[in-house]
């Protein structure tokens, strides 16, 4: 965001940065990205069109190291969500030790919740953190229970969802304050014919809790490849390139895509569509090189003694043609969108470009392509990424 945006409400101040500039108006990054991008507004949703990503100009947003649970010397053992809380804190479910950790606004550790057991307050696998008004919910998938607590840690209540409701992996995704709720199944569908095949998940409407869900959707989940292993039996594993679902929330609001289209939209935790991003990137042919890239690496994963089977496995797996559209997004306050972007195998950082409540650009951020961002608001996000020995490492930080 330019210094002229960030203080119009001082006319005389803004109009002597802009003298200051020796572009003219016209060829600043933030107004190019203006004109290029087209919002209008259809019965109450707001409709977003990018055009072409790659080159939509963005001014490059600057970023600071808040705190990183490593150089705080905690060991984490599966994280399986963040989120940012109102009073500058952070949650973080570390769901392997069936606990949520909660970090004060400088990273100092201020208390865990939780541990092993079916008790008032306690995990048994941790899948989800959805932020309210109080403080959050933590959604326990084997005991299908979600448990509410204050931003400071306290229980304040658990309920369980209806019996049928149970037996499946459910995602919750957002919540309202009238306990309606959002949410998608996981992986619990199998094919087993041979060849490649987009996995199907429904999109479930909750008036509460204890009730059946409707359906409202079904939507593409993950691409699966389905065959024999040398020798007999058969197996299911992704294919190169393959696409997938993109689902998850802020609050009382939901966002939904499809990794092979670049396509998004928010949805109310009762499934009404508030705003819809459309544009076009990634797509690229994918080249032989970039195959023979990840055959490599996947064999790399399983070290200098992987049997013959496995690598003959890896040698004959699929792989798609084409590079997904985009990689993911994140949900924050206000509707505010960020869109991780497709990039090649050997690029090392991914480009993220962050939409405003506006619907315009409000510029990139360039992150380590394996990197996961687990939560965003207005002017922090939450960072996931682990080592060669897959230690587990979560950083916080400030943009602007």
């Amino acid at each position: 965001m330019s210094a002229c945006r960030s203080i119009l409400s001082v006319g005389f101040l803004c109009a002597l940065v802009a003298c200051a500039d020796p572009r003219s108006p016209a060829d600043r990054p933030d107004d190019a990205a203006r004109r290029a991008v087209q919002v209008s507004d259809s019965a109450g949703v707001m409709n977003i069109s990018l055009g072409s990503v790659e080159e939509l100009p963005a001014a490059d947003l600057t970023t600071d190291l808040v705190f990183s649970t490593k150089e705080r010397g905690i060991e984490l053992f599966y994280v399986g969500d963040a989120i940012l809380l109102g009073d500058g804190g952070v949650a973080l479910a570390n769901t392997g030790a069936s606990e949520v950790l909660l970090f004060s606004g400088d990273g100092s550790l201020a208390t865990r919740i939780g541990g092993q057991g079916e008790g008032p307050g306690e995990f048994s696998a941790i899948t989800a953190l959805i932020g309210t008004p109080e403080g959050f919910v933590a959604y326990d998938a084997r005991l299908a229970r979600l448990t509410e607590f204050s931003a400071s840690g306290e229980f304040l209540d658990s309920w369980p969802l209806s019996a049928q409701s149970a037996i499946v992996d459910l995602r919750p995704l957002a919540i309202a304050a009238d306990g309606s709720m959002l949410a998608i199944l996981g992986e619990q569908r199998f094919f087993m014919p041979e060849g490649t095949k987009r996995d199907t998940t429904p999109l479930l409407a909750f008036a509460d809790p204890g009730t059946e869900p409707d359906t409202l959707a079904m939507l593409p989940a993950k691409e699966w490849s389905y065959g024999e292993v040398p020798g007999g039996g058969a197996a299911r594993r992704e294919p190169g390139f393959g696409r997938d679902i993109v689902a998850g929330g802020f609050r009382d609001r939901a966002i939904l895509g499809d990794t092979d289209l670049f396509e998004l939209s928010v949805h109310t935790a009762g499934g009404n569509l508030t705003r819809r991003i459309r544009g076009t990137g990634g797509g690229w042919p994918v080249t032989a090189d970039e195959i023979e890239t990840s055959r490599a690496a996947r064999l790399a994963l399983r070290g200098s003694d992987a049997p013959d089977w496995y690598a003959q496995m890896v040698e004959n797996a699929p792989f798609r043609e084409t590079h997904p559209a985009l990689h993911s997004g994140v949900l924050g306050p206000d509707e505010l969108v960020w869109i991780g972007l497709a990039t090649r195998p050997a690029e090392e950082t991914r480009d993220w470009l962050v939409i405003g409540p506006d619907g315009q650009p409000r510029g990139r951020l360039n992150l380590p392509a394996d990197a996961s961002v687990l939560a965003i608001d207005a002017d922090r996000f939450v960072v996931l990424q682990s080592d060669a020995l897959d230690e587990e490492e979560v950083r916080l930080y400030r943009y602007r």
